[in-house]
Order: C-alpha cells, then structure tokens, then sequence
C-alpha cells in the first residue's frame, strides 16, 4: 500500500507529460526535427515568463511563419483579381527576308493605256509593295472599360484572403496554445520534482535521525533500511521527472524557435478571465470567422455567374510600322478602337460553372454550420474543465495542508514515542502525495484557462498583442 502510495506521484507525471505532450501535429512533427538537433541542457536556457515563450512563438516561432505564408498566398489572389482593370500593353518587330520582292510599277500600266508620265511622275509611279529586305513593327494597348470579372471578382478574392488570414490566425492560435501546453507541463513537472526533493531531503534526515538513534541504542537497523528505501525511491522518482523534463524542453523550443524554459511551478501565470454564454464567445474562434468569410467568397463566385452575360468592353490603340510604304505612302500608322464581346452562348460552361458555384456555397455554409457548432462545443467543454479543474485545485491545496499537518504531528509523536517509524514514512508519503497534487492541479487550471483563451480566439489578442501595442 505504501509503495503504491509513492509511486502515484511518478504516475501523476507520466499522466502530465502524457497529456500534455498530446499537442498538435505540427507540434507533434516538429519535435523529432528538435530532438536531433537540440542538445542544450535546461541550465543553459533562458528563463521566460509564459507571456514571453506565446510573443516568441507568434514572432518567430516556424509553424506561425508557415501558417502566415500559406495566407500569403491568397492574398496574391487579391492583385490578380484587380488585374481585369489594368491595361494589356504589348510591342512587336519583325524583320524579313524574301528572294521574291513585289513591286508595282505605275508607269508600265500607264503605258498600255497611252499615256506618258514625266520622269519625275516616273520615280514616284514605281512603289514597293514587298522588298528583298522587309521591317515591321506595332506597339498596342487595350483598357478595359467594363468586365463583370472585374466589378465581382476582387470581392470575391477580397473575402478568400480574409478567410486564409482568419485560417491562419486559427492555426497560430492552436501553436500558441500547444506552446502553453509544453510550458503549462513543464511547470507541472517542476513542482512535482520540488515534492520529490522534498521527499529526499526527509528520507535523508530519517536515515541521519535512524543512525543516530542505533549509535545510541534506541532502534534497530530495520529502521534504517527502511529510511534508505525512501530515499531510493525518492531519487529515482527525481531521475524519471528529470528525463520528463528533458523530453519536453525540445518540444517548446522547436515551438517558440528559441531555447527557453518556464519560471519555476508556483510562479503566476495571468490568463484572460472566461466570458460568458450570453456573448457567445465561440463566435470570436478565428475557425468560424475563417468559415464565415469562405461562405461570402463563395456567394460572390455565385453571384458572378449570373452576371456574365453583360458585356466586356474595352478600348484599344496600335501604332504599326513599315518598311514598305506601298500604296499609303506612310511607314507609320496608328489605330483607334472601341470594342464590346457579349456572350451569347458559350456551350453551356457558364451554367455548369454556375451550378458548380451552388454546390460549393452549400457546402461551404454546411461547413460553417459544423466549424460553429464544433466551436461551440469546445467552449463549453472547456468552460467545464476549468471549473473542474480549479474545484480540484482548491480540493488538492486543502488535503495538502491537511498533510502537511498530519507529517508533523506524526513527527512530534515519532520523537515523543508514541508512534511507529512506519507511522512516520506513511504521513512523509502522504504528504509528498498531496503536494505532488496540487502542484498537478495548478498546472492543470492554467492549461484549462489556455484551452478556453484559445477556444474564444483570445489567446494572441490577450497574451502577445497587448505586449506588442
């Protein structure tokens, strides 16, 4: 029974860095990659505050920068839209070489009418149409003067952007709150190790109180075996929270991109107060703003197809030239035009594209409908785990008390006497027990107060952005 008793404690870390270790797959991705390349001990580290290890995560940390890049590039989208606007300018030049020239000669056919020209008459009469040696060249613009592309489209890249900024917002929010997972165990685990020096620290002080008392005559050497058990166990309890440690440390630097580590268990840890249902704070969760946003891309792609029947006009100048003046008498000439293209009938894509719009709009809107609800849910489920996890909190700090209490009356009995040195290892265990608790609890009601932060979209906004501002 006893054993048992103490190896709850060890069972309670495994348990945190179980539970806290369950992060994200990006998180979980990028711990192998950190593992193989971080090889600093925790002494070397840095000590952060959990508001510093969130801002180095959302300003450097490599799962944030790839989320950015991918929104990114949805905004690109945005130019490209804008783009049915902007001119189309375009120049060309040729050069030509024929064994065939053409040439008109007006003088040869004058004379098969009878009539004579001057010589002067006669330079001019003989014109190229075709030289050995041919140059042509034309620079063009068109402006478009209306497009339905144009009036809908940017709208609709406007609401996909804002949607892939939200998307990534939503992802930098979940590294941010894997981030305070790692820091929220690690923490934990440190408090569990400070119950197991303590535990240490007695069972040394049992074996110098058990050598003392066989130098005198007054105990046997069982009681001293029994001491040395404890501090065995003791110590090995301090090995396993040690490499439980280590395992984590990676974890949050591959995370926050930096070496780092958390203040010491105990340590506060200000996090944003939970709202309330009537706000319906699940509304804020950058999934469902990233839905949201998708739904509007999708009504405006919808919307569009039922306007491109309208017309396309656009305006346009060339300006050619030629080597060969032939006829005109000019090397260079220029163009106006005002032109309109109306679809009629393009074979039927307009409607298709028009049905696969609808398609994708309910799915979009049902996507919404489960992003929201899934939200919803998951404020409400953490909602719950706080309020559990702090009556837990308070639960642990009393029995904990309690057995901090009981240790020592169990002592001041020990020296007067009246009880066992079993009696005085169960009350040291017992203690160790219900500290080792609520250093887990404390740990445990941060974490919740992070998963409800992040469920409300909160967690940047109130742990990184008021910093920055």
């Amino acid at each position: 029974m006893q054993r048992n008793e103490q190896h709850r404690p060890l069972r309670a870390a495994l348990f945190i860095a179980s539970a806290f270790a369950t992060l994200p797959a990006f998180a979980q991705q990028a711990a192998p990659e950190a593992s193989a390349t971080i090889v600093a001990s925790s002494g070397s580290r840095r000590v952060v505050t959990l508001k510093e290890a969130l801002t180095l995560t959302a300003k450097q940390g490599p799962d944030v920068a790839a989320a950015r890049a991918q929104a990114a590039i949805a905004e690109a989208g945005v130019r490209r839209a804008w783009t049915a606007w902007q001119p189309d300018f375009s120049a060309g030049g040729m050069i030509d070489h024929t064994n065939a020239p053409q040439t008109f000669n007006l003088g040869a056919l004058a004379g098969l009418f009878g009539f004579t020209l001057s010589p002067a008459q006669e330079a001019q009469a003989n014109m190229t149409i075709l030289a050995v040696n041919s140059r042509y060249g034309n620079v063009q613009i068109s402006q478009p003067l209306f497009t339905p592309q144009g009036l809908f489209a940017p709208g609709i890249a406007g609401h996909a952007a804002e949607a892939a900024r939200q998307g990534a917002d939503a992802a930098r929010e979940q590294i941010l709150l894997a981030t305070a997972q790692s820091y929220f165990a690690l923490q934990g685990i440190e408090g569990l190790l400070k119950a197991a020096h303590d535990l240490e620290s007695v069972a040394l002080h049992r074996e110098d109180e058990a050598k003392a008392q066989i130098r005198a005559g007054t105990a046997v050497e069982l009681q001293l075996l029994r001491a040395q058990s404890d501090t065995a166990q003791a110590r090995l309890q301090i090995a396993n929270l040690e490499g439980a440690r280590e395992s984590l440390l990676p974890m949050l630097e591959a995370l926050s991109g930096d070496a780092i580590q958390p203040l010491p268990a105990g340590s506060a840890n200000k996090l944003p107060e939970p709202s309330t249902m009537e706000s319906e704070p699940w509304e804020n969760n950058f999934a469902v703003k990233s839905a949201i946003e998708a739904v509007k891309a999708s009504e405006g792609a919808l919307q569009l197809d039922e306007f491109l029947w309208l017309p396309q006009i656009a305006v346009g100048a060339k300006g050619n030239y030629n080597s060969n003046s032939a006829f005109t008498g000019k090397n260079y000439s220029y163009d106006l035009t005002l032109s309109a293209n109306i679809p009629l009938y393009d074979r039927g894509a307009r409607y298709a594209s028009q049905h696969e719009d609808s398609a994708k709009l309910h799915q979009a809107m049902a996507n919404l409908a489960a992003v929201r609800a899934k939200a919803r849910s998951t404020w409400i489920g953490a909602r719950a785990n706080l309020s559990a996890a702090q009556a837990a909190l308070a639960q642990s700090e009393a029995q904990a008390n309690v057995a901090v209490r009981a240790q020592a009356q169990v002592d001041a009995s020990f020296k007067a006497g009246v009880a066992t040195s079993l009696d005085l290892t169960d009350a040291d265990n017992k203690r160790f027990t219900a500290t080792s608790a609520a250093a887990q609890a404390r740990s445990v009601v941060d974490l919740r107060h992070a998963e409800l932060a992040a469920a409300e979209g909160h967690l940047y906004s109130a742990m990184v952005a008021d910093e920055k501002q």
